[in-house]
Order: C-alpha cells, then structure tokens, then sequence
C-alpha cells in the first residue's frame, strides 16, 4: 500500500503551471528566477527557499502555507488505505507495475451485491479479489475514459456479465472498449449497489466527462483530485473547471468523507481543506 502521495512538490507546481497553460519562461518571469530552475523544481531536481515558494505560489495561485508544507513533505492522508465504514466493504487495489492506478470492488455488506469502480491493469488480480470477497458484481462504474481506468474492462464484462456505466462526454476517449457500455452516468443521478446510494456528481476537468461517486461517509473521486493534488490538465478553461468542481462537489462535503482517488492513497475532505495548495 501506499506510503508516499501520488504527487510531490515538483508535480504541484508543473501540474499548477501546465493547467494555466503557462510555459517554464512564462513562470521563471514571473517569480525572478531562470527558466532551467524552474524545470529543477518540477524533475525534483531542487527545492526553493520559503520566499521563492511564497512567490510560486501567488504567480499560479496556490495557497502559500499549505504548498511550503508540501515542500517539506509535512503532509501524508492519516488513512491511506481507506478505513471500515460500517455497510460498506471497500477493497482498494493498486493495479499495475511501474505506473499504478487505483480500482475498487465496492459492497453493500447486507446484500452481497457489488459494483467494480475503474478496472485498470490486472484483470486476473481484480478477478480474484471479487471472488474472495464473495460479493456479486452487478455494475461496472468508470468515473473517466482513461486508459488507465478501462484497461481490464472487457475481461471483467465477460467474466462477470456485468453492465458498464460511464459519463457519456468521456465514450469518445475509450476506443473499442466503447462498446462495452450499456449506461450513462450523470450529473443529478444516482447508481445503486445492493442498499447503497451514490450520487452522481460532474467533476470535469482531467477529462470532459469526469464523474465523482459520492455516498454520504465515502467518495470515488477518480482523477478529478488525489491526496494533496489534482489529477493533471492542459488548458485554463479545464484546470479552472476542474478546481471549481472539486471545491463546489468534493470539499463541500463534511470533513470526515473519506476519498477513494484514482493514484495514491486515500484522503480525507477535512485533510484536502487543510493540506491541499490548489484550495485556500
């Protein structure tokens, strides 16, 4: 399991500057410094003294106490792994080798029913987790079309006869993975799983049909935010988009939500308000 964040420092502030489109001159002006140093700091090359960091980041708008405590690694999710939730089973799986990803089999404990939540690599591990945790799958939730998050689809259909369900915005992105679809997930619905309600909430941004899976004690987040970050952009309009979704739809939830991301470990809303620079 995880016991690092997803992104560092140096990602944050390549993550801050891609997403405002702007280039490694573009910020060096801004903050006083050459051009290669800034590159530095996004390869982990170099950490800045606090009067630097205070200077990133008013010039890409990060909040200034929060990214000099993610210059010094003060921050780590206190449950990276997820904790019990009682009706709720949760099997977080880090898939992959090399690049990860984070897919879930999600229960309702008092019925046995389940739904597969962003089937990444490994469709044999995820296989066999569904069958020890002897729940039913009867859906498949994609919360964005990444490749990444859809790469064991089809042999998780045809194992389990499952239905999947993604945002329609995102089927372009799937390639022929598209036609394992059967369902759109939209903003102001909700899926169920077994006694469980999810709503349905847009979080757009990382990809246009980004969605968010929100319970009231738990959320699926995809890429939309991870532990002290946001899944990456490369526009203003989707960075921007992408901020004021998570604010509005994620953080305004009440601090003790735990967060399922897509990469990295778990998190907290309380613990994204508190640590996370994107957010003042």
């Amino acid at each position: 399991m995880y016991v690092q964040l997803e992104d560092e420092f140096g990602d944050i502030i390549g993550k801050a500057r891609r997403g405002q489109e702007l280039e490694l001159a573009d910020l060096a002006e801004r903050v006083g410094v050459p051009a290669a140093d800034i590159g530095k700091i996004e390869e982990y090359e170099i950490t800045p003294d606090a009067s630097t960091i205070a200077t990133l980041a008013e010039s890409l708008g990060l909040h200034e106490g929060k990214l000099i405590d993610s210059s010094t690694r003060q921050f780590f999710p206190l449950y990276p792994a997820g904790r019990a939730i009682s009706g709720i089973k949760v099997e977080m799986l880090v898939l992959g080798s090399g690049f990860l990803m984070n897919g879930y089999i999600v229960g309702c404990e008092e019925t046995g029913k389940a739904a597969v939540v962003d089937p990444g690599f490994d469709p044999e591990k995820i296989l066999r987790t569904i069958e020890s945790s002897g729940l039913e799958v009867e859906k498949i939730l994609l919360t964005h079309g990444h490749q990444d998050h859809i790469s064991a689809l089809s042999e998780l259909c045809q194992a389990t006869d499952a239905p999947a369900f993604i945002n329609s915005e995102d089927l372009d992105l799937m390639g022929k993975l598209a036609n394992k679809v059967e369902g759109d997930l939209a903003e102001g619905d909700s899926v169920q799983i077994g006694k469980l309600r999810f709503d349905l909430r847009a979080t757009p941004g990382h990809t246009a049909g980004g969605i968010s899976l929100v319970h009231s004690e738990v959320a699926f987040v995809g890429d939309a935010l991870f532990a002290g970050s946001l899944g990456g952009t490369r526009s203003l309009v989707d960075f921007c988009k992408q901020c004021q979704a998570v604010e509005e739809k994620i953080l305004a939830l009440d601090d003790k939500v735990l967060l399922f991301p897509g990469h990295g470990p778990a998190t907290t809303v309380g613990e994204e308000k508190a640590h996370n620079p994107f957010f003042s």
